[in-house]
């Protein structure tokens, strides 16, 4: 059951992925990675949430919290993205955007996963 949770939430991570990304592309098109940007951030902060409600606050069965976190936000997130856009930011030369990017995801990133997990226990808090 874990398998088959985290394929089928997993192509439903890579389709918002591509939406969100494509949404993010034609209402703001910028040669800054904004979808890809904005996909790690939330991702980032959904999984805190996942793994609070998960695994602090409602016993759900493990193959779902995995198949959420793995599957879904796995797929929905886009790492090998962001790590590609840095590259390609930098080989255009646009130093300062690649370093927001580069070292802006990661601490954003951490910042979001940080904020879900707090956010989500203080709204679950019993």
């Amino acid at each position: 059951m874990k398998i088959i949770l985290i394929a089928v939430l997993g192509l439903c991570g890579v389709f918002c992925r591509y939406y969100v990304g494509l949404f993010f592309a034609r209402a703001m098109p910028t040669q800054f990675p904004l979808g890809t940007f904005i996909i790690n951030i939330l991702g980032s902060f959904l999984i805190g949430v996942v793994y609070i409600v998960g695994i602090e606050k409602i016993d759900i069965p493990s193959s779902v919290s995995v198949g959420l976190m793995v599957g879904f936000l796995g797929g929905f997130t886009t790492f090998s993205s962001f790590a590609l856009e840095s590259v390609r930011l930098a080989e255009q030369s646009d130093y300062l955007l690649s370093g927001i990017y580069l070292f802006g995801s990661p601490i954003i990133g951490f910042l979001a996963a940080m904020g879900g997990v707090s956010l989500t226990r203080l709204l679950l808090k019993s």
